[in-house]
Parts: C-alpha cells; structure tokens; sequence
C-alpha cells in the first residue's frame, strides 16, 4: 500500500533521481518531488511552495552541496525540524559529522541498501510525529524547556532519533546541557575476536549500558558501532562523571554472550565528557565524537572532558 508522506529528493544527476523514485516506490514511498538544482529547491522551501515530511539530500552538488543546503534549510522557520537524510558517497568522519552539525538526522551510504533506506526513513517519520504529538502535549500543560526535552527522552534509541531531540531542544536551554560520549575500546576487525562478533558486542554492551540508571530527563542512544551518546539536561561536571564511571563499571570485566558461548572479553569503555556551555548541541555532539574517535588507540577505561567543547584535558 502506498504511504501518504511526501518525499522530496536533492540530487544534481538524473540518473540518481530516476534511482531513488525506483527505490523509493519500491518500499512503498509514490510522492515524491525532485529537485536537480539545490538553489531551486531551497527557493520553493522558502517561498512555501513545497511541502514534504522528510527530505533525502545528495551531499556532492554544485552550486550548494549537500551539507550547505542542510545547513540553510535549518535556518528556515517551518523546516527546523523536518527530518533530513543525507546520501553520500563519502564516509569519511569529518564529512558526516559536518552533516550532523548542519542539522541532519541521518546518513546512507551509495550505493544505498533499500531495506536500509526504508528502515532509516521509518526511523525519521516516526520520530517527527511523535515529538511533534509531545510537544503538543507539553504545550498545552505548559510546560517549559525541560519539560520539552523531558517529553523527548522516551522517543529515543537510536542515531536519527538522538540527533532529531537535539534539534528539537529549544535555543534558550543548549546551555544548561551537558553530553556524554561513549566509546568501547579495543574494537575492531583486526582484534583477536571474529569482526562477525561485532554487532553482537555492540548489542551485548547497549544492553549493559542501558540497566545503568542515569537522570530522569537524560537522552541515551547507540549512535552507532562502538559509540554511544547520552545528553543530560541541567547536570554539573561531576553529575557527568559519576554518570560516566557508572557506564564505565558496567561494562568492566563483563562477559558477552557471542557464537562461541559465554566468553569472558576484555572490553573497556573510554568516556568523553562535554559540560554544559555556549556552543549548540550539535556543535558539541560533533566535538565530542571527533574526540572519541581520537581514542581509538585506548585499552584502559579513562574520562576525558573537553569543556565547551573546545579543549580536552
């Protein structure tokens, strides 16, 4: 059955469009609008004469790429929140993490997976409604900034849906939010343990992660392979580290159900921590995951904190 969302679609090739309406009607998307030309697509949404409930946008275009046109589309009023996937071809960290800066909720990769594709979109159009239905609901009780980012922590649970309540939190409360970052260390395909064993540890470790009481109003998700993140609303550098070492603790000398039976790994977690400050959540998400990413040499659990997102000791 054809869904009714409207999807419109960036990308400078023809061929690519022809692809991605094939695609798109294949797992049941039929409306969708095209544009060729970035400039023009950014005129429609801001002159209002395009509508859509979620907008696939190719990263390598002229004029403005993919990234800029994100970026620009944030900016406009009714499309602050509408759910952004980027197709790139690139996955190199600071291109994707440009992205997320710029406001996207997720990424897939070309040539994309269709079941992928759908799943991610699923993931989107979901999210949307449902914070759009919370908000509302915190609206007409009156509820203020923490309210609504109270109101987001159910929602969560994976990438797509941390990085759409990031967006979705009001300007006047980014400064009262601090993130964690999480990062398993000693992972690998090169480590002494099958690299097919590494989804099962990832979902072995979230499921240790996620028993680790943390603040009622924090916004934990797997953000992806040994990542993980965690934003919490109106809590001091030490509420994070104790939060951090109860993560830490949790995963120490645990043992992980993988093929070969209970086996006993010597996993660790490193943990960046970014106190609350002035920049915006995405700028410090962004910091704290190129941090992360620069502790890919660790074996020892550690916290690092990198105050307004800026510095590390």
């Amino acid at each position: 059955m054809p869904m009714a969302h409207r999807i419109l679609s960036v990308d400078d090739s023809d061929i690519a469009q022809e692809y991605i309406r094939a695609a798109l009607s294949d797992i049941g998307y039929e409306d969708v609008v095209s544009f060729l030309s970035s400039n023009e697509a950014l005129e429609a949404l801001s002159a209002g004469t395009a509508r859509a409930d979620l907008i696939l946008l190719d990263v390598m275009m002229p004029e403005i790429d993919g990234v800029e046109l994100c970026a620009r589309i944030r900016a406009l009023t009714d499309w602050a929140d509408t759910p952004i996937i980027m197709l790139t071809s690139r996955t190199d960290m600071d291109t994707l993490q440009h992205a997320f800066m710029a406001g996207a909720n997720d990424y897939v990769t070309k040539p994309f997976n269709r079941v992928e594709l759908q799943a991610r979109m699923r993931s989107c159009l979901r999210l949307k409604s449902e914070m759009d239905r919370r908000r509302a609901s915190a609206g007409r009780r009156g509820g203020g900034d923490g309210a609504a980012i109270a109101e987001l922590a159910e929602v969560l649970g994976n990438k797509a849906g941390y990085q759409a309540a990031l967006l979705a939190i009001p300007p006047a409360a980014h400064h009262r939010l601090g993130q964690i970052v999480l990062r398993i260390n000693g992972l690998s395909e090169t480590a002494d343990h099958p690299s097919g064993d590494l989804p099962t540890i990832y979902r072995s470790v979230a499921g240790l992660l996620g028993a680790v009481p943390v603040p009622a109003r924090a916004l934990f998700c797997h953000w992806e392979g040994d990542l993980f993140c965690l934003a919490m609303p109106d809590s001091t550098e030490q509420d994070m580290r104790t939060t951090a070492q109860g993560f830490i603790d949790a995963v120490a000398g645990a043992s992980l159900s993988i093929r070969e039976g209970w086996t006993r790994l010597p996993l660790s977690l490193s943990a960046v921590l970014l106190p609350p400050g002035g920049r915006t959540p995405g700028e410090v998400l962004v910091r704290g995951i190129q941090m992360a990413e620069r502790l890919v040499g660790d074996t020892e659990a550690r916290i690092h904190v990198v105050h307004d997102a800026v510095g590390a000791r």
